[in-house]
Formats: structure tokens, C-alpha cells, sequence
């Protein structure tokens, strides 16, 4: 590809003013979604509405997975290895959403269709832990790209061996949280209340993203890597509304 047509690419593009202010007031948005959410509207009780579980399931499946196929694309056009491992890190979010629901209590089964109770809470955070390490590796491949790139009929046989690994990371994590569900630390005391061992679980899972946050910031040159630090702050603030300020499933911060 010629150098002047990269700069149509979204991982090459640099975001303008518009883009930039855009992304600022998505994460204020979701800091006052969090602020009153965690504030005046902690104290309203939510009815269960086990629907809410596969249909948020199905929602993110589809967007992650056409986020993947996107950047999949880009990268059998610019053959970089950056885009081939936040690809994966969609593709990864994609499938462990799969797994997730099927362990979710009351979905398909009282107590999930596999695994036990703890096995999706465990899901959660591989899902919400994963993701930003695969940011992590996005952002510190990116100037190596410069200097070395994959070959272009090695381009799909990459494509297809990374995402042949991305899947068995996925399994392991499914193996490990639903076979071994006894073993793991018990962070649901029941379906519905999460124990006091998870805020120590939410913590790790919220300061994985701030790190990737933190290097992505400091990495930062394109339109991809300005919304990526949008997903960044938004998983932050999902994993805060979960925890705050009670932990529990079906509250408004929940549902939120």
C-alpha cells in the first residue's frame, strides 16, 4: 500500500478536534452515569429480568465480533502486528461472551447450563482482565510495526493461527472456571450476592485497564487508539458500577 493512502487507514488516521471532543464527553457521559448511578439512584430496587442477561450477551457478541472482523480486515491490508492482536483482543471479548451466558444463573438453567456459582463471576473477570492486555501488547507492538511488518501471503495463515489461539485461550478460561469451579475462590455468595473477596477481583480487573489506559495515553497517534481509551474508561466504570455501592446483581448499577 502506498504511504499516502495509509492515512485513510483508522489505525493510521490521527483524530481531529471534532473526534477528540466527541471522546471527551463519551467518558464524562459515562462518569455522571456513574456518579448518579452509584449516588441518588443506589437505593432503587430492580426487579430480576433474566431476558436482560442473554439479550446484552447477543448485543455485545455482535459488536465485538464485527469490531474484530473490521480490524481483521486492516490488517490483511496493512499487514501489522499490532491490529492482528486487538483484533484477537475483540475476537476474545466475542467468545468468552458465549461461555458467560451459558454459566449465568436462571438463563438457560437455575443454576447455569455449565459450570457452578462461581463460575461466571470468574468468566467476568478473565473477560474484563483479558482485554486490556491485549491493549497492552497493541500498544507496545505499534512502533515495532514500523520497522518490521508480516509478509502479505503470510497475512491469512496469521490470521487464522492467531485466532486459532485467541480461541483456546477461551477455552481454557471456560475449562478452568467451570471444571475447577470448586476450587476457586468463592466470590458469589449466592446468585445474586457477591461475596467480600470481590472487590479485591473488581480491583484487579479495573487497575489492568488503567494500566493499559496509561500506556495506550502515552502511545497514543490514531482515531483507533482514541476510542480504544474510550472502551478503557468505559470497562473502568462498568466494573465501578458493579462494585459500588453495594455488590450485587439486578441493582441499577447493575443493569446500568
Amino acid at each position: 500500500m502506498a504511504p499516502e493512502e495509509q492515512h485513510f487507514i483508522l489505525s493510521n488516521l490521527p483524530p481531529g478536534p471534532v473526534q477528540k471532543r466527541l471522546a471527551l464527553c463519551i467518558a464524562l457521559a459515562l462518569l455522571v452515569a456513574f456518579v448518579i448511578t452509584a449516588g441518588p439512584l443506589s437505593t432503587i430496587q430492580v426487579g430480576r429480568i433474566d431476558a436482560f442477561v442473554p439479550a446484552y450477551a447477543t448485543a455485545m457478541l455482535v459488536n465485538d465480533s464485527i469490531t474484530a472482523i473490521l480490524l481483521f480486515a486492516q490488517f490483511s491490508i496493512l499487514r501489522s502486528r499490532a491490529l492482528l492482536v486487538i483484533a484477537n483482543g475483540y475476537l476474545f471479548t466475542a467468545l468468552i461472551l458465549i461461555p458467560w451466558m451459558l454459566t449465568f444463573p436462571g438463563v438457560f438453567a437455575p443454576i447455569g447450563l455449565i459450570g457452578g456459582l462461581q463460575s461466571t463471576a470468574w468468566l467476568y473477570i478473565s473477560w474484563h482482565a483479558g482485554f486490556p492486555i491485549f491493549v497492552i501488547a497493541y500498544a507496545l507492538l505499534k512502533d515495532a510495526d514500523a520497522d518490521e511488518r508480516l509478509s502479505r501471503s503470510s497475512a491469512g495463515i496469521a490470521i487464522l493461527a492467531s485466532a486459532a489461539v485467541t480461541a483456546g485461550l477461551v477455552c481454557a478460561a471456560t475449562f478452568i472456571a467451570t471444571a475447577e469451579n470448586a476450587l476457586l475462590p468463592r466470590i458469589m455468595l449466592d446468585a445474586v450476592r457477591l461475596s467480600s473477596l470481590w472487590p479485591y477481583a473488581a480491583a484487579f480487573a479495573a487497575l489492568s485497564n488503567v494500566v493499559a489506559l496509561i500506556v495506550l495515553w502515552l502511545r497514543r497517534r490514531s482515531v483507533l487508539d482514541l476510542w480504544l481509551m474510550v472502551v478503557l474508561c468505559a470497562y473502568v466504570i462498568e466494573i465501578c458500577l458493579i462494585s459500588f455501592p453495594v455488590p450485587i446483581r439486578f441493582s441499577v448499577g447493575w443493569y446500568a
